[in-house]
């Protein structure tokens, strides 16, 4: 008799012990889940446009400190070519040129975004309540950022006319940038665009209809 109570004493501690491991497992899950679907979502919103905006900050910075060191014209960057009346015969890009700035800005780019990366950002301590009226209140936590990988960039051109037989030419570089927020078993990656005119100028003469019509037939993507 004495047996029987034993083992079945035995068998109610294993059962409480199965049901507190199961209730402890279950709010791990919940919390686990509270964290990743509502609480960093949250995060992610309240900091993604900050981030956008600092990582293009950073990529624009670089452009012009480096147009401004290298003190580039418009002609040492576009090829114009007249015909025997004045009129534009041939544009042409120095793409040798353009390579070799496109890696000054890539390398100025990155070391800017490194060093936004080791500052961080702040965010308040209520963003990670998952509470939306708490966003922006409490202490500050600082998160880390990574700038992810080797940058692109496309050299843009547009056509536009600025009296009789004169055109403006502008040229711009698009860089593209992909930046990460570093949250505890989680990753955030946010893309930035930024765009910036290297140079521009007016050009005399009539400029052939098909740089008018298709401002991309000059479009380039440094190598």
């Amino acid at each position: 008799m004495v047996g029987y109570y034993k083992n079945l004493y035995q068998k109610r501690r294993r059962r409480k012990a199965w049901i507190l491991l199961f209730i402890f497992l279950s709010l791990i899950c919940i919390c686990l889940g509270y964290v990743f679907g509502i609480v960093f979502p949250i995060v992610v919103e309240a900091t993604e446009q900050m981030i956008f905006s600092l990582s293009t900050s950073a990529v624009s910075d670089a452009v012009c400190d480096v147009l401004s060191e290298e003190n580039l014209s418009y002609k040492d960057l576009v090829d114009i070519t007249f015909d025997s009346e004045g009129n534009v015969a041939l544009i042409a890009l120095e793409t040798v040129k353009l390579n070799v700035i496109a890696r000054k800005f890539y390398q100025v780019a990155q070391i800017n975004l490194d060093k936004m990366g080791e500052k961080g950002i702040d965010v308040a301590l209520g963003t990670f309540s998952g509470i939306p009226f708490l966003v922006d209140i409490g202490p500050k936590v600082n998160l880390k950022l990574v700038s992810i990988g080797a940058m692109t960039s496309t050299f843009k051109n547009t056509f536009v006319g600025a009296g009789a037989n004169q055109t403006n030419h502008s040229l711009y570089i698009q860089l593209f940038a992909s930046v990460s927020l570093i949250l505890p078993a989680y990753t955030h990656t946010i893309d930035s665009i930024t765009e910036v005119l290297v140079s521009e100028s007016v050009i005399p003469g009539k400029v052939p209809q098909v740089y008018l019509e298709n401002n991309s037939s000059l479009n380039f993507t440094p190598q």
